[in-house]
């Protein structure tokens, strides 16, 4: 069976894929479960595609008009196609043969589990104001921006308020669970000219049963409440 993407990358490949497509429509839409005229207007695009295709191919006529004219017949004829493609790959009723022969896959109704995070938030301070923190992070992999790890939900956060830092996760506490950067830290008067030793870790939903997945710790940051 045809591995995903099943519509090829390359020119000269979606000119076969795109070939055998019609071809087999053609002989026989019922066997895919579609019609005379969807074979009709498939076949179309093809024509229009291949002749533009052999224009900006052939050493003679390869120009930027014929280059940007097939890549037009190009995107024209996958927006066509694809829908008719993705009718006869769910449609129960078609034989994973005959799939296979047109180029198609066969649905994935499976859900793909996302692996625990491997990389953590760099949490720093943005602003400092009376009472609160502002914070922001980056992935340690990506290392700027404001990205999550892939497949991350959320940001957990946990800190501790103390005359001296913390050293370890378990000396903290949850705070919250931010989904966007920058995200704010509040405190009470009491906590004035303490410590807040933060950590963080990136959180996903992926686990058996729904059962959360968690990234690894990042290194304690300090931050003086004002």
């Amino acid at each position: 069976m045809p591995a995903a993407p099943y519509i090829p990358p390359q020119d000269s490949a979606f000119d076969a894929w795109l070939l055998n497509f019609s071809t087999l429509l053609t002989a026989s839409p019922t066997t895919y479960g579609l019609t005379s005229p969807a074979a009709v207007i498939v076949a179309d695009k093809y024509t229009s595609w291949h002749a533009s295709y052999i224009v900006a191919i052939t050493p003679e006529t390869r120009t930027s008009p014929a280059i940007a004219q097939k890549d037009a017949e190009r995107a024209s004829a996958e927006e066509t196609v694809r829908p008719y493609a993705q009718l006869i790959s769910r449609n129960a009723a078609v034989t994973p043969q005959d799939k296979s022969a047109i180029g198609v896959n066969e649905p994935n109704f499976s859900p793909v589990p996302i692996p625990p995070p491997t990389s953590f938030p760099l949490i720093s301070l943005r602003n400092g104001v009376p009472l609160a923190h502002v914070l922001q992070w980056q992935d340690s992999n990506l290392g700027t921006g404001k990205a999550k790890a892939f497949g991350v939900i959320g940001c957990q956060v946990f800190r501790s308020v103390g005359v001296v830092a913390a050293t370890d996760p378990e000396q903290a506490s949850f705070y919250q669970q931010p989904t966007k950067s920058p995200f704010r830290s509040e405190f009470s008067a009491p906590d004035r000219g303490k410590v807040c030793t933060y950590f963080a870790r990136w959180i996903n939903r992926s686990g058996a049963g729904g059962v959360a997945y968690y990234g690894p710790w990042s290194d304690p940051v300090n931050v003086v409440v004002m």
